[in-house]
This record gives C-alpha cells, structure tokens and sequence, in this order.
C-alpha cells in the first residue's frame, strides 16, 4: 500500500469543508501540526480512525486534524453530521475529495493517515488503522505541541492491534 515518504514536503491543497469554510494545508500548518485522513464513511478502519482521532484535541489542542471523504457528498454529511449541521460528531474540519487531494498522496487504500509537521514535511505516515500507529502519532503531536503524550487508544477500548485497509475508489 502506498503512501508518501517520510521527509517529504507534502503537497499542498485547499478544499471547502462541510461547513463552507475554505482549509489549505498552509493553513493548518501556520496553526500546528497536521493529521490529514483520508477516509471513507463505509470502510470500518476509516471510521476507526477518525473516531479515535477525535481524542487528539483533548490532548494536543494546537495540533490541526483534517479529514477528506472519498465517499459521496451525502454519505459524507450523514457520517460527519449525523444530527444536522448544529451538532456534529466531528469538529474537525471534514470535505469532500473525489481522488484529487488523495492521489497527490497516493492514497490508493484507505485509511491513510499523515502527519505533517509545521515546516510542511510528513513525519509519518500510514494505510490501515493500527492501535500502536495511532497511539505512537498522538506522542508524537504531543511532543511537538509541548503536550503531555497519552494514548488515544487505551486497553479499555477493546480494539486489536490492526485492522488492515480497503481499497479506495482512487487506486
């Protein structure tokens, strides 16, 4: 599975959220450090991660995660939006890519997830949802935002170790 090597300047992109607000990777970067996701809505390990990620706040505030659905415009808002637009189950920025942000990063199976550091350079990067990826990225942010690391995902929550991913729309 493919991915964008670490040391690598990721590409840069901008894309309308579900809430109209224009987001580009420089952006995000001038505020933290980036995890960029893409996923999709019906793919288990997608809604793994961006689930767990959801935790990232909590833990390192300045840290700027970004997801871009390579599901359908609808499906995207239902996952995103559940309850309609005044009460989201996501307060990250959410839009959606039709393969053109993803390709860039050749994202063919998804998840994948890439955290890029303020200086626009992927730290890391990953296709699946894995406990020890996710737990070693939260650190990671952590250490880089001055934070105190903790694990996003703990041994209470139940989940294995990996959960292999899915072949994208865009491979």
């Amino acid at each position: 599975m493919q991915v964008l090597d670490v040391g690598t300047l990721a590409p840069e992109f901008s894309f309308t959220d579900l809430d109209g607000r224009g987001v580009t990777l420089s952006g995000a970067l001038a505020a933290g450090p980036v995890v960029l996701v893409f996923a999709h809505p019906s793919i288990n390990a997608s809604r793994l991660v961006v689930g767990y990620l959801r935790r990232l706040p909590e833990i390192a505030p300045q840290a700027q995660i970004l997801v871009l659905s390579e599901g359908g415009p609808e499906e995207t808002v239902l996952y995103a939006r559940p309850n309609g637009p005044g009460e989201p189950y996501l307060s990250f920025p959410v839009g959606v890519d039709a393969c053109q942000v993803s390709s860039l990063y050749r994202a063919t199976h998804l998840p994948a997830t890439y955290l890029i550091g303020t200086d626009g350079k992927i730290i890391s990067a990953y296709t699946g949802f894995g406990k020890f990826f996710l737990n070693a990225l939260a650190g990671t942010v952590a250490t880089l935002t001055g934070a105190k690391p903790k694990e996003l995902i703990t041994d209470g929550d139940n989940k294995g170790f990996y959960e292999l991913a899915e072949r994208g729309p865009c491979a």
